[in-house]
């Protein structure tokens, strides 16, 4: 049965990289800076690879990047409200050094979407007004980040009895183990 259960959440993240309406689109990144205290943030799942690594763009002059190169391990969690489904995921984070690699994802991003990577003022920066934020017109602070799981844990809420579930990466092999719920 946990076999059944890894599959499907590794198909609903999949899916979830591919559609905007996806529960599992939006989730929350938990970081942690140079004191021990945790940052959380939304971020938008745009990848999963073949070896089940997720991908999320961000600015790399971002906070996240920051706690990343001092603590690379990361917390995810993800909510299905309707289906009352939560996965917890226990990370490596890397940056996507590879420049080919990086232009290639560039390449993918609507036009529109760019801009996001190109205000001339790291993000977090105090401003006076939202309205008048500078954008560079050429170059960028695009990064990918590639999210490597080393634990999910998948909680299911339904009558008569909750499953919950930890899977541990062994290698290139997941363990499962059943968990109270």
């Amino acid at each position: 049965m946990t076999q059944i259960i890894f599959s499907s959440l590794i198909r609903d993240l999949q899916e979830a990289a591919k559609t905007p309406g996806h529960p599992f689109r939006y989730f929350t990144l938990a970081t942690t800076n140079e004191n021990g205290t945790p940052r959380l943030r939304t971020v938008v799942l745009r990848e999963i690879d073949q070896l089940s690594n997720l991908i999320v763009y961000t600015d790399k002059r971002s906070e996240k990047i920051t706690h990343i190169n001092k603590h690379a391990i990361v917390s995810l969690l993800f909510l299905d409200k309707e289906r009352l489904i939560q996965l917890s995921i226990e990370a490596k984070a890397t940056l996507i050094e590879d420049p080919e690699k990086t232009r290639a994802i560039w390449g993918q991003i609507p036009e529109k979407s760019k801009k996001d990577y190109t205000s001339k003022y790291t993000p977090g920066k105090e401003i006076k007004d939202p309205q008048n934020v500078e954008f560079l017109t050429q170059g960028n602070f695009f990064a990918a980040i590639r999210l490597i799981p080393q634990k999910i844990e998948y909680l299911r809420l339904k009558r008569p009895n909750h499953i919950r579930v930890l899977f541990s990466k062994e290698g290139n092999d997941w363990k499962s183990s059943y968990l109270v719920p």
